[in-house]
């Protein structure tokens, strides 16, 4: 089945898999991204981690790091990237090559295919060890390593670590408290025959996208990864539903203390609209006038007018239907904080916030749309994060639909948040010692 939406060319290539492609011939590069979409399973998160770690860094083609530079090199410098995100209740990963736009090579080279090819091997074809099972165990090794250093070192960004806490505390049971970058204590069971299962798990089971953003012609890009899908027995698995709206039925305030100077406090909010309801994008417009810029209220009240922040923003998650504020504090201001960010939400339901606030934070959003159209990589992230939305829009269209937004609709919207829960990371209780006052310095590194 093949169609035109807006400025894309969209095809489907099997069970499961989309191909889109996005004409854009502003910019010298483009781009070809492979995006594996699945349910989130704690089993499978921590070698689905390493496995996008290592997919990148070589393949059966080319075994060793430096042949695949030097064939990335061949290729004008085209450069291959890896990530892996939780969106509600599923995983993204996506293996993902840029390089030199076909327009601009001499002749009539064709590195668009070639490039296709190489993304092929590197998701078909890995590194395989003469047991049968991918990559060696010097890549594993090198992996588990990274791995590690990477987990422990999410505690030393302590605005990163009060977000998580905080959504594990308000979610807790719910697939987004899953971390997309694997657990600790599951490492030492992280084998080769698992990163094995895994890779042939996502490539027989995932639902797919594939996303071209460039000028050249996409029958080549398109012909290459029908062929390679085709080989494989595929049974795509149905993705797991957005989690449904909860009611909180009491607040939770939890409060937890460690080595920092200043506290951080997180307060996360539930409102019933989530994707595909029409109506996220008036929820994403309240979250902005509530705390997205330095127009919003927050940032205008809480942390300049009161002094109760050192920061004060919102931001809203439209696949989980949740809103969460962060704000960086003496723990003593606390529930002035609490207080002076439940009555700016208060402001914005009652529809008391001015007219000049209102257009200032709708320019604001639409003037954000801009960035997704700075290169081709933000073109293509902003195609494939609407997979979920139920339709597909340009940044044009999603500009109309914020114009058309009213403060009514914010008002309303507002009025349907319910906070959920407050968490504070403060500092140590301090020890009482017997030296005297300004006898000893603060050691303390936060």
């Amino acid at each position: 089945m093949e169609k035109k939406e807006n400025n894309m060319y969209v095809s489907t290539l099997g069970e499961g898999i989309s191909f889109r492609s996005i004409r854009e011939t502003r910019f010298k590069n483009a781009c070809i991204a492979v995006h594996f979409l699945y349910p989130i399973e704690r089993a499978d998160v921590t070698p689905n981690a390493l496995l996008v770690a290592l997919l990148n860094r070589s393949c059966a083609k080319y075994p060793q790091y430096i042949e695949l530079t030097r064939a990335l090199c061949m290729l004008y410098g085209a450069s291959v990237h890896t990530s892996i995100n939780n969106l509600g209740s599923c995983q993204m990963m996506t293996v993902e090559i840029s390089f030199m736009d076909d327009r601009f090579l001499p002749g009539e080279e064709c590195v668009s295919g070639e490039c296709a090819d190489l993304l092929s091997e590197f998701i078909f074809r890995p590194k395989v060890g003469e047991d049968g099972f991918l990559f060696d165990e010097d890549d594993l090794a090198y992996a588990l390593k990274n791995a590690e250093e990477r987990i422990r070192s999410r505690i030393n960004d302590k605005e990163e670590y009060a977000s998580c806490r905080c959504v594990d505390i308000m979610c807790e049971g719910e697939p987004m408290t899953i971390e997309p970058g694997g657990y600790l204590e599951d490492l030492p069971n992280v084998t080769r025959e698992e990163l094995t299962r895994v890779w042939k798990k996502v490539l027989s089971t995932a639902q797919v996208e594939i996303i071209t953003v460039g000028g050249a012609d996409y029958e080549p890009v398109k012909e290459i990864f029908a062929r390679e899908f085709n080989a494989i027995d595929r049974h795509c698995v149905e993705l797991t539903p957005l989690p449904p709206y909860k009611e909180p039925k009491e607040i939770k305030d939890v409060t937890e203390r460690m080595d920092v100077q200043q506290s951080r406090m997180v307060m996360g909010f539930r409102l019933p609209v989530q994707e595909p309801d029409d109506m996220t994008v008036v929820c994403r417009l309240m979250s902005s006038l509530f705390g997205g810029g330095p127009t919003s209220l927050l940032f205008k009240n809480v942390r300049e007018k009161l002094s109760l922040c050192y920061y004060c923003s919102s931001s809203y998650s439209r696949l989980c239907g949740t809103m969460y504020v962060y704000s960086g504090m003496d723990e003593s201001n606390k529930e002035k904080a609490v207080e002076e960010i439940k009555r700016q939400l208060a402001v914005i339901a009652r529809n008391e916030f001015t007219d000049d606030e209102f257009e200032a934070i709708k320019l604001f959003a639409i003037c954000s749309l801009d960035n997704t159209k700075d290169s081709v990589g933000s073109i293509e992230s902003w195609y494939a994060f609407q997979i979920f939305d139920g339709c597909i829009r340009t940044p044009e269209q999603e500009a109309e639909r914020i114009k058309a937004v009213t403060r009514s609709q914010v008002a309303a919207c507002a009025s349907l948040v319910r906070l959920d829960t407050i968490y504070l990371l403060a500092p140590e209780e301090p020890v009482e010692t017997n030296e005297p006052e300004g006898g000893k310095d603060d050691e303390s590194c936060q």
